[in-house]
C-alpha cells in the first residue's frame, strides 16, 4: 500500500459498493482517512451477559435466552412480539419496523442473544428494536472480546454493523499508511501530554479491549481519547487564531445608522424594547460603522427578544441600500421570522423575501433576479440559501440564528455570496449561553453581547419532576388546561439514536393519550412525516385546532405558540441540561401566562441526571443553567449539537473537556508556527478547504 493510501476513495475498501458509498458520503466519508476520523460517540459492552432477573429499566444490557413465543399482531398498527426466558425471568421483544423474514427467524425453541435498552411496561420487562443474533443452542456464538463502538449515522441508512466492518477494514491498513503524524506526535511527547501516537490512539478508540478501563472509556477519559480530544481542540484554537488574524486584515462596508430611523422603527413595534435589547442594538450599530468586519455573538435566553435586535441591524443595512441575510436552522423558524419581519417593516418600503426548500421554481427565479439586481434588501432562509445559484449584489450583513447549528463550511459559503470585495459583517445569535471559560478560548475572536433581561409579562415556567409510573395523572391536567383554552406539547425523546424508535415512541404516546381521553384533540409530528404533513399539523396547532402536540425534538427551535402553557418531556433524564432548558422555553410565551414543564423519567435517576433535574427545578435563568452544566460536566449539550463555534467536533466536547483547554492552548501556540502541521490538522479535523476558517 502506498504512503498516500489514506487519500484513496472509500470504495477501494472491501465491502463498499456504489450504494454503500452513497450512504457513507451522507456522513462525510469520501476517503479512507475520513472513516478513520469518524470517531465513536459511545460504546456498548457486549463482552458479557446479564441475567433477566438482574436487568434495570432504562439501561442497556446484553441478554441471552430461549424464544418461547413470537407473533405478528395489530394493536392499531402492525407490530411484532416475542418473549424469551433464560430461566431467571421473562423479557418481551417488540419490533415496529420489520420484514416477514425477520418475524419468521424468531422460531420457537431457538436461542437469541440481544442488546438493547430495557423498559418497564407495567410489571413486565421489554425491549424495543434490539440488535440481535438468533442461533441454535448447540452452536452458541462467542461473546465479543472488545467493546462495541457506536457511531453517529445522521441521515445515512447504513447500519452500525456494516459501518463497523468498513472502519475495521480501514484500521487494518493504518500501519502501512502515512498519517504525516511524526512532528505532531513528537510535540505531544515533548510536552509530556501523551505518549500515544495518532495511529495507536485511533486503533484503541475504534476497538477498545476489555482489558482497557471501561469506566474511563465511557467517561471519555482514556489516554487514547485524551490524545484525540486535545488534538481536535488544538485545531479549533489554531483556527480561531488564524481566523482572527485574517479578519483583522479584511475590510467591510461602513454602515452609518440613523437614530431617528431606529426610534421610528421602535414605535411601530407591538411591544416595548427592554433596556438590554436597546443596549445590544447600540453595540451592533456601532460595530457596523467600522470598516473592519463585525463578528459579534448575541447571547440571550429563550424569549429574550434576539430577533428584533437582528431586525434593527438589517433595517439599517436596507436603508443604506445594502443587502442582508438571516439564516435559520429550520423552515418553521424561517417562516416565523419572515412573518414577524413583514409585520414589523410594513410601513417601510423594503422588499423582504423567504427562501426555503419549499420555494417553487417560478418564485425562486423571481427572488434570484431581485437579489442579483439589489431590489430585495432582506433575505430570510434556511440551508437553501447556500445553493450556488443564489447570488446577491451587495451582501453586507449575515445574521445566523442559533449559530451553533451551522457548520463552518456553510458559513464560509454564505460569505462568498457578496460580489463586492468586502467581507460582510457577521452577527451570530444563540439562546444557549456560553460559559466565560469557553468564551475566552474557542470564541475569543468574537465580541459578545448579552440580552440579560426578559420582556415584561413573561412569568417563569414552573418545573416539576415525575416518575414515568405516574404519567396517568397528567391526562387530567391536560384536559383542565386545554378546557381553559391553552395547549400543550408532549415531547418524546429518543431512547437510543434510532429514527425508528423515535417515531415509535411518538406514535405510541399519541395512541396512549387518545385512549386515555376522548376530549383532547391530539396531533403528531415526527421525522418520518414529509414537510407538507409536518407543516399542516404545526399550523393546526398554532391555530388552536389541536390541543396536544405529540412530537420529537423537531420543536426545539422555532415553534412559537402563545397559547402553549404545558410542556411534558418523556425520558427527560436522557437530555442535556441546556437542551431541556431550550425545550422548556417553548411554553409560557403568552403575556402573564402561568406555564409548567413536567420532566418524566424512566427507572432510577443516576447522579448526573438527578443534578440536571434539580437544576431545572431550581432556576429558569439560562446563564445560570449553563454555569451549572459546566460544573456538573453533563453530556455536553451546552451547544445543542456537536458543533462549537461552527467547527463540527468529532470527539471533543467543550463542556466535558474544558479541563483540557490549557494543554490544547499550549500546543496550539507551538504548532501554529509550522504551516505543514497546521495544514495536516485542518485537513484531518475540519476538511481540506482553503480559507474555511475565515468563516469560523
Amino acid at each position: 500500500m502506498e504512503n498516500n493510501s489514506l487519500n484513496s476513495p472509500i470504495d477501494k475498501i472491501k465491502g463498499v459498493g456504489p450504494k454503500i458509498k452513497s450512504q457513507l458520503e451522507k456522513i462525510g466519508i469520501n476517503f479512507v482517512e475520513d472513516a478513520l476520523f469518524l470517531l465513536p460517540k459511545s460504546y456498548e459492552n457486549r463482552t458479557k451477559l446479564t441475567q433477566i432477573k438482574d436487568l434495570v429499566p432504562g439501561q442497556p444490557f446484553q441478554v441471552e435466552g430461549e424464544i418461547i413465543e413470537s407473533k405478528i399482531y395489530y394493536p392499531g398498527r402492525r407490530a411484532f412480539f416475542a418473549r424469551i426466558t433464560d430461566g431467571t425471568g421473562f423479557l418481551q421483544v417488540r419490533l415496529f419496523f420489520f420484514s416477514q423474514q425477520q418475524a419468521k427467524s424468531f422460531e420457537k425453541g431457538l436461542s437469541v442473544r440481544l442488546y438493547g435498552v430495557v423498559r418497564n411496561s407495567g410489571n413486565k420487562l421489554e425491549v424495543f428494536h434490539p440488535s440481535y443474533k438468533i442461533f441454535n443452542s448447540k452452536f452458541r456464538p462467542p461473546l465479543d472480546d472488545t467493546l462495541t463502538p457506536v457511531y453517529s449515522l445522521g441521515s445515512s441508512k447504513i447500519t452500525q454493523y456494516r459501518l463497523r466492518n468498513i472502519i475495521k477494514n480501514c484500521i487494518e491498513k493504518i500501519n502501512e499508511s502515512n498519517l504525516n503524524e511524526e512532528n505532531i506526535d513528537k510535540t505531544f511527547l515533548n510536552e509530556k501530554i501523551s505518549n500515544l501516537s495518532i495511529k495507536e490512539a485511533l486503533k484503541i478508540i475504534h476497538n477498545p479491549s476489555i482489558d482497557d478501563d471501561i469506566i474511563k472509556i465511557k467517561q471519555f477519559e482514556h489516554p487514547a481519547q485524551k490524545r484525540l480530544i486535545i488534538e481536535e481542540l488544538i485545531t479549533n484554537l489554531i483556527g480561531v487564531k488564524i481566523s482572527t488574524k485574517k479578519v483583522d486584515e479584511m475590510k467591510a462596508a461602513s454602515i452609518n445608522y440613523n437614530k431617528e430611523l431606529l426610534i421610528s422603527f421602535y414605535k411601530c413595534l407591538p411591544f416595548s424594547l427592554t433596556n438590554a435589547q436597546g443596549r445590544v442594538i447600540e453595540e451592533i450599530q456601532e460595530d457596523m460603522k467600522n470598516s473592519r468586519p463585525m463578528r459579534r455573538l448575541v447571547q440571550g435566553d429563550v424569549g429574550s427578544g434576539k430577533t428584533v435586535v437582528a431586525a434593527a441591524a438589517m433595517l439599517t443595512c436596507a436603508k443604506s441600500d445594502l443587502q442582508s441575510v438571516l439564516l435559520c436552522p429550520t423552515e418553521v423558524l424561517a417562516e416565523q421570522h419572515f412573518k414577524n419581519f413583514s409585520m414589523w417593516f410594513s410601513s417601510e418600503n423594503i422588499e423582504i423575501k423567504l427562501l426555503t426548500g419549499k420555494t417553487k421554481k417560478k418564485e425562486w427565479e423571481k427572488i434570484d433576479q431581485n437579489l442579483r439586481s439589489g431590489k430585495t434588501k432582506i433575505l430570510i432562509g434556511t440551508h437553501s440559501v447556500f445553493q450556488e445559484r443564489v447570488s446577491m449584489k451587495n451582501l453586507s450583513l449575515v445574521v445566523v440564528d442559533e449559530q451553533q447549528r451551522f457548520g463552518v463550511r456553510q458559513r464560509f459559503e454564505m460569505l462568498q455570496k457578496s460580489k463586492e470585495k468586502l467581507l460582510p459583517h457577521q452577527l451570530f445569535m444563540t439562546a444557549t449561553p456560553i460559559p466565560r471559560t469557553l468564551a475566552m478560548t474557542i470564541f475569543a475572536d468574537l465580541s459578545v453581547s448579552k440580552i440579560d433581561e426578559m420582556p415584561p409579562g413573561r412569568n417563569p415556567v414552573i418545573t416539576s419532576v415525575m416518575s414515568n409510573d405516574k404519567k396517568d395523572d397528567l391526562v387530567k391536567r391536560l384536559e383542565i388546561i386545554c378546557s381553559e383554552g391553552n395547549q400543550a406539547f408532549w415531547l418524546c425523546t429518543m431512547i437510543e439514536e434510532s429514527e425508528s424508535l423515535d417515531v415509535q415512541a411518538a406514535e405510541s404516546a399519541k395512541d396512549w393519550i387518545s385512549k386515555k381521553s376522548k376530549n383532547l384533540k391530539v396531533g403528531l409530528v415526527h421525522s418520518k412525516l414529509n414537510k407538507s404533513q409536518k407543516d399542516s399539523v404545526i399550523e393546526d396547532f398554532r391555530t388552536g385546532k389541536i390541543d396536544v402536540l405529540v412530537c420529537t425534538t423537531v420543536i426545539e427551535v422555532g415553534m412559537d405558540v402563545p397559547n402553549a402553557s404545558l410542556m411534558i418531556i418523556e425520558n427527560a433524564e436522557r437530555l442535556g441540561l441546556s437542551q431541556l432548558h431550550q425545550l422548556r422555553g417553548r411554553v409560557g410565551r403568552g403575556p402573564d401566562m402561568n406555564a409548567h414543564c413536567v420532566l418524566l423519567y424512566q427507572g432510577k435517576l443516576g447522579e448526573l441526571a438527578e443534578s440536571r433535574m434539580a437544576a431545572m427545578k431550581e432556576t429558569t435563568d439560562g446563564f445560570k443553567i449553563s454555569e451549572i452544566d459546566m460544573k456538573i460536566r453533563g453530556s455536553g449539550e451546552i451547544l445543542g449539537t456537536k458543533q462549537s463555534g461552527g467547527m463540527e467536533l468529532k470527539i471533543a466536547d467543550l463542556m466535558r473537556d474544558a479541563h483540557h483547554l490549557d494543554s490544547a492552548e499550549k500546543l496550539a501556540n507551538i504548532l501554529i508556527s509550522s504551516p505543514n502541521e497546521v495544514e495536516i490538522l485542518m485537513k484531518r479535523w475540519v476538511g481540506n478547504k482553503q480559507n474555511l476558517i475565515a468563516a469560523q
